[in-house]
């Protein structure tokens, strides 16, 4: 095992709770500064495993509570210790790991162990410690600061005595004492019992003489009381007989007088038992009506609300069947609409189509045109020019200047193709981001009808669940409502009930048992059930076991009010009650049984079918049977009062039969007892109603707990409801404008498709103009290059001719294609304006009158309606099986009263015969009764004188035929020898045997004493032979391992151990003490082979004492190793190499144990597997795992500030 976790909290300066997880298994090391709380570590652990903190006070436990700020004052602290077993590797598996965990809480009040979560003694704990190898008996796996200076300055007793605990021989000392004890007391008792012996011997002589003469006085005396006793046996007889004669007379009268009493008695009881049964039958039958009654209420106004609920189904039937029918016609509407739609978008796309070519052929033609006639114009006016200029100078400037304005025109006409085509461009961007837009919308929309059908879900989801939850309410109130009615029948039981108890019991012991009940509730409500007096108060006696009912009457018989009495832990509960009870001034009879005054006794009881124990027919828990042994426990439980009778007078034991006959010593006590007056069938009875009363309460507050839930659930459920419908609306909301712009989508696109059409004529238009300029502009270019002509040449005139024609032919067809274009442009307007007027408002009118007309809505609400019809419909079968079970509740009520009522009737008849009958007197009871008092008068004279003769032996035959005279005279004569007797001793002879006996058992008793001293001096030989044996064995490993271990420190150096025993040891005296033989251990070190032994440590310096006693710890943990060890600053007083040693040793011990050093040391640090750091802020220590450079860099800071 090893320490794997340690929790501290609210330990000294461990304010908050700290948690050191994942120790390792071999070596650990605890570095911090001076006052940051590395000590207050190590007494943690050693709080839970030392002996060190045991037997805390209140001012010692409060003292290690860390006290912390005002705000922050803790009341408790724990420490708890986790340790683990090793893993064990096989393969790549490990073996399951088991826990022992050992947590120690202290407060102002306790101081508690608690041992794998159960609450556990320190016996068991260290029990645990010693299982693990921490026993108490090796104390130095936990070396404190200054347990080395201690074990350093020890003298030479000190350490025999700390070599002897690490070695047991504790055990072989305390052995030793008690045999010693033993054999002391054998050589006393040896001694008196041979005093008393002579003492006997010298009696026994005298008493043989007096026993002769008390042989021959009894037989006279023997002879004297025989005669009385036959003298008195004659008067006696003839009374007797004269008596049985007169009781023969007496008997049958006796018998039907007692006969007509049991009679009388019976038919009262049975009278009253069945007054009452009818009683609580009519109020049962009243109950059953009224309930009855209550449900009839309830079933007409379920049907009612079934039958509403039907109506409604019906109306949704009829609805949801003519909006299916509209929905369908509607859908077969919006289909052969939605594929007009279609099909009038695709023809208008076709005559979009050709309206865009009939477009390019008009500007193809007026293209055409323009050209022709500026080719036309140019040549009319080369003409003019002719005629118009005198000289070719002037022509030429005339053709600058207009090619320089043709110039102009043409960058003019440039810019504006530019920025047309650029508004081109922008419109088709226009176009294609609407496009995009729309595709956007679209699918937006269709989100959100996906979002709109999951709300509509969702809310029919919460609605169902809204009405679900409102049926279990309903049925929740209904069964509270029965609850409640069960639960007030039981408390008018219960009160009954308790006033039939208060009758039988009396109103002294009901008024005490109240008293109690009050101080202890007072109790709980102060102290909660900790308190000393509620816990240590058990209840009454008849609370507290269990039995057959056949044996009631036997065991009210025996305990009577005992019944009633308090079974306590103590007499000190039972006096702080009374004193409670007299402080409030609480009346009542108090009678307590404390456990710790009773004695248990140990009764033997015989073994016969026809008797039993009584106290082993009862049920009770264990820890009370000092209190039913006291009352029960001397009782017999019989078959019979004849075999009780016999069974009393043979084993003196009190005895009782099953119908209550009691035989004590000397007395019986019986008679007949009415069953229902039994106290313990009533307190049964009273404790099942308090059960069931207790079950309906807990009931009922479950029930309230489960209403509450249900109306909490079902006002969060409305809350999400409005949300739910809050969030559709919203949607709905969005939908709607999402909608908008979707069905304005087309029409955008339209305008912006017409506006990309306009720029590209426009910017066919431009490009024309930009040609014919050109064309202008080279025409010019060429005529400024030709010379002045006049006359227009024969050439130009047929061109001029031939372009005539061309102009009256493509005027032609450009007329031809306007009429085309203006045809296709009506068309499209003919298929938009249907589209947009017409069939796309009524597809749209069609699709919201269809998601108004949509069944689901209907179909759920119907499904919600039939939810609640079959809701109804169950609770209506239940109340249905409810009435009719109280239906036949009251005909076997009635049938039950008819009943009681016809048996009531026989039971009066029978009592009036009875008391007809006891009243009739006889005539001769009177006189005969005198007689018989006289009677029996001389009958108890004559018996009183026999009586008081004793027991006599047999009497001579002679004298029993003697008459009365002749035993006079006999008797006369032997008086007068019996009066020449002077004294006599009467005992002589039973002296003489009891002192013969004595005798024998003295010399009996004086064998065994002298066999059992020699044993005892046997064993006192043996085990101080196994002592020597066993201290020289560990004196002889623990020295070969200080030797070895000090050689480690001071290879040039050796030392040893000296066991020192006292000078008379070869005397070999057989009364010496053996705790004396053996007086110290010494040591001897020699630090140099060159120089001598030093004896003891007083020679040495303080760091070689230091030395020395830490060589000794590790030699005494080599010889007895334990699994855990806990070492604090340890290597405070040594320089490094020794520091080095040390850590070099605890490296090879830590491959068997685990080790937790303190220290400021960097030697230690080297083969540490894992480091700890204690800091220390705002008055509380935190300790947490470090790497080993931070600890060292600590050990460096610390040995610098130093």
């Amino acid at each position: 095992m090893y320490l794997k976790e340690i929790r501290i909290s609210g330990f000294k300066s461990y304010t908050h709770e700290t948690v050191v997880e994942q120790l390792h298994p071999k070596h650990n090391v605890v570095v911090g500064r001076n006052g940051s709380g590395k000590s207050n570590f190590f007494c943690a652990i050693e709080f839970v495993l030392s002996d060190e903190y045991n037997n805390l006070r209140q001012p010692g436990r409060v003292g290690l509570i860390n006290k912390g700020t005002s705000k922050a004052r803790l009341d408790a602290a724990f420490v708890e210790l986790v340790f683990e077993k090793a893993p064990i590797s096989s393969g790549n598996k490990s073996s399951e790991m088991n826990e022992v965990r050992i947590r120690r809480t202290i407060s102002a009040t306790k101081d508690q162990y608690k041992l794998n979560g159960r609450i556990a003694t320190r016996k068991e704990v260290v029990a645990m410690l010693d299982s693990i190898g921490l026993s108490s008996c090796n104390p130095y796996y936990i070396v404190q600061q200054g347990k080395i200076n201690q074990l350093a300055t020890a003298h030479p007793v000190e350490l025999l005595q700390v070599f002897f605990e690490i070695g047991g021989i504790r055990v072989y000392d305390e052995k030793l004492k008690e045999i010693l004890k033993l054999k002391q007391d054998a050589d006393t008792c040896l001694k008196q019992t041979r005093i008393e012996y002579t003492s006997l011997n010298e009696n026994f002589k005298l008493l043989s003489k007096e026993r002769k003469e008390q042989e021959k006085f009894e037989q006279l005396e023997k002879k004297q009381r025989g005669l009385n006793m036959l003298m008195l046996e004659k008067k006696h007889s003839d009374s007797v007989a004269a008596l049985q004669h007169l009781e023969q007379n007496e008997k049958s009268w006796e018998e039907k007088q007692r006969l007509y009493v049991l009679q009388k008695l019976e038919a009262v009881e049975n009278i009253n038992v069945l007054k009452t049964n009818r009683k609580e039958n009519k109020i049962a039958l009243t109950n059953a009506l009224s309930k009855h009654s209550r449900l009839n209420e309830d079933n007409l106004y379920l049907q009612k609300q079934k039958a509403q609920i039907e109506l409604q189904i019906k109306d949704m039937e009829h609805k949801l069947a003519s909006e299916s029918n509209d929905q369908k016609s509607k859908q077969t509407q919006l289909e052969k609409l939605r594929d007009e739609i279609e099909q009038a978008q695709q023809g208008l796309k076709n005559i979009s189509d050709d309206l865009k070519l009939a477009q390019e052929r008009r500007d193809e033609f007026n293209s055409r045109l323009l050209k022709k006639v500026e080719t036309r114009s140019e040549l009319i006016d080369k003409q003019r020019r002719g005629i118009q200029f005198s000289n070719q100078k002037e022509r030429d400037h005339f053709l600058k200047n207009e090619i320089d304005y043709i110039m102009k025109q043409i960058t003019q006409q440039q810019e504006s193709l530019k920025e047309t085509t650029k508004e081109h461009n922008i419109a088709m961007e226009y176009l294609e981001n609407e496009k995009q837009n729309g595709i956007q919308e679209q699918e937006a929309l269709t989100l959100l009808m996906k979002k709109e059908h999951t709300y509509g879900e969702h809310l029919i989801l919460i609605k169902r669940r809204l009405q679900e939850s409102k049926n279990l309410l309903d049925e929740q109130l209904a069964e509270e409502i029965k609850i409640k009615e069960n639960l007030q029948y039981c408390k008018v039981q219960n009160s009954e009930q308790t006033q039939k108890i208060k009758k039988l019991i009396g109103t002294g012991a009901y008024q005490g048992l109240q008293s109690v009940s009050k101080i202890l509730d007072m109790l709980r409500s102060q102290g909660g059930q900790c308190h000393p007096v509620v816990k240590g108060y058990y209840g009454q006696l008849m609370e507290n076991f269990n039995c057959e009912e056949a044996i009631y009457r036997a065991v009210e018989t025996v305990a009577g009010s005992k019944l009633n009495y308090h079974i306590v832990e103590s007499d000190t509960v039972a006096n702080e009650i009374i004193a409670l009870c007299n402080k409030n001034k609480l009346p009542g009879e108090f009678n307590f049984l404390p456990l710790n005054r009773l004695k248990a006794t140990q009764q033997v009881y015989p073994k016969e079918n026809a008797m039993q124990p009584l106290i082993s027919l009862l049920q009770f828990e264990p820890k009370y049977e000092l209190a039913f042994q006291h009352i029960f426990g001397k009782t017999l439980l019989c078959d019979g009062l004849e075999i009780a009778a016999t069974a009393n007078k043979q084993y003196k034991l009190s005895c009782v039969t099953r119908e209550g006959d009691i035989v004590t010593s000397g007395t019986i006590t019986g008679g007949y007892r009415a069953p229902s007056s039994s106290k313990i069938r009533q307190l049964m009875h009273m404790r099942d109603i308090g059960q069931t009363i207790t079950d309906l309460e807990r009931d009922l507050n479950s029930t309230w707990k489960h209403i509450k839930k249900l109306q909490t659930l079902m006002r969060n459920d409305e809350i999400l409801q409005t949300l739910e419908e809050t969030k559709l609306q919203k949607l709905l909301q969005r939908m709607e404008n999402i909608q908008i712009k979707v069905r304005a989508f087309p029409e955008r696109c339209r305008k912006l498709e017409e506006k990309c059409e306009e720029k590209e004529r426009k910017i066919r238009t431009l490009t024309t103009e930009l040609e014919i300029l050109a064309t202008k502009k080279d025409s010019l270019k060429r005529e400024l290059s030709t010379k002045f002509i006049c006359v227009v040449s024969q050439e130009d005139e047929q061109i001029i001719a031939q372009l005539d024609q061309e102009i009256r032919i493509i005027k032609q067809q450009q007329h031809e294609a306007f009429n085309a274009e203006l045809h296709v442009q009506k068309q499209k307007h003919k298929l938009e304006n249907k589209l947009n007027s017409k069939l796309i408002p009524t597809r749209d009118a069609l699709t919201a009158l269809l998601k108004n007309l949509d069944c689901t809505t209907l179909t759920q609400q119907m499904e919600l309606y039939q939810q609640q019809q079959q809701t109804l419909t169950n609770k209506i079968n239940s109340l249905v099986q409810d009435i009719n079970t109280i239906d036949r509740q009251v005909c076997e009520i009635r049938n039950k009263d008819k009943k009681i009522a016809e048996e009531l009737e026989c039971w009066n008849q029978q009592l009036r015969q009875a008391e007809e009958r006891i009243e009739i007197k006889d005539t001769n009871q009177v006189a005969f009764e005198t007689r018989k008092c006289s009677l029996e008068e001389e009958i108890r004279q004559y018996a009183e004188q026999i009586n008081a003769l004793g027991v006599l032996p047999a009497i001579d035959p002679v004298f029993q035929k003697m008459p009365l005279p002749k035993l006079m005279k006999e008797l006369e004569q032997t008086n007068k020898q019996i009066s020449k007797f002077s004294s006599v001793n009467k005992a002589a002879v039973d002296e003489h045997t009891r002192v013969a006996q004595s005798l024998k058992g003295l010399d009996r008793k004086l064998k065994e004493t002298e066999d059992a001293r020699a044993l005892h001096e046997s064993s006192i030989q043996q085990l101080r032979a196994q002592r020597v044996d066993c201290i020289e064995n560990i004196f002889t490993k623990v020295n070969a391992n200080f030797s070895e271990i000090f050689s480690k420190f001071y290879p040039a150096g050796c030392a040893r151990l000296i066991l020192q025993t006292t000078e008379n040891e070869s005397k070999g005296d057989e009364n010496e003490d053996v705790l004396d033989r053996y007086v110290g251990l010494g040591l001897q070190v020699s630090f140099m082979e060159s120089e001598g032994f030093l004896n003891g440590v007083n020679a040495l310096s303080g760091g070689q004492k230091t030395l020395v006693a830490i060589t000794l710890i590790l030699a005494m943990q080599r010889y007895n190793p334990a699994p855990f060890y806990l070492f604090d600053e340890m290597d405070q007083a040594l320089d490094s190499s020794h520091r080095r040693v040390i850590a070099d040793e605890i490296r090879k011990l830590s491959e068997s144990s685990q080790f937790i050093t303190i220290t400021f040391r960097r030697e230690l640090l080297e083969h540490a597997h894992k480091h700890f750091g204690v800091r220390y802020q705002n008055n509380i220590s935190h300790i947490g795992p470090v790497s080993k450079q931070q600890a060292l860099d600590f050990v460096t800071d610390a040995t610098i500030r130093e």
